[in-house]
């Protein structure tokens, strides 16, 4: 794996830990400025500020949600991560699988297209 990869690969790992620990610091240490994030099916969310202002929505409404790393797929700039959204608020064995791929730029996050049934996801 290159240096570029494995940057890529941090990126991702760090996508998880700060979006289950720290939502403040999960945006702007994952994601470009000028982000655009394709939440398919339903919007787009274009830059970062406007992404903090929906994860800060979605955290209000299920604040014990947490993501599981399935697996993570990494070519070149693009990351996919495969993951399982949890919302005990929602049920001890809720849960919701769903895949980000995302485009990297410079170790961050410039466009991000995630696929779920986000009808059952709060807040959006």
């Amino acid at each position: 794996m290159t240096e570029h990869q494995q940057r890529n690969l941090a990126t991702a790992h760090r996508y998880v830990e700060l979006y289950n620990h720290d939502i403040e610091r999960f945006v702007p240490e994952c994601y470009t400025p000028d982000c655009q994030v394709h939440v398919m099916g339903r919007a787009v969310i274009e830059g970062a500020q406007t992404l903090l202002d929906v994860e800060r929505t979605v955290l209000r409404v299920a604040p014990r949600r947490r993501m599981r790393l399935e697996h993570v797929h990494v070519l070149a700039d693009t990351v996919i991560v495969e993951v399982t959204l949890l919302n005990p608020d929602a049920g001890a064995d809720w849960m919701l699988p769903f895949a980000a791929v995302l485009t990297m730029r410079d170790g961050y996050i410039a466009i991000d297209r995630s696929y779920a049934e986000w009808a059952r996801w709060p807040g959006l």
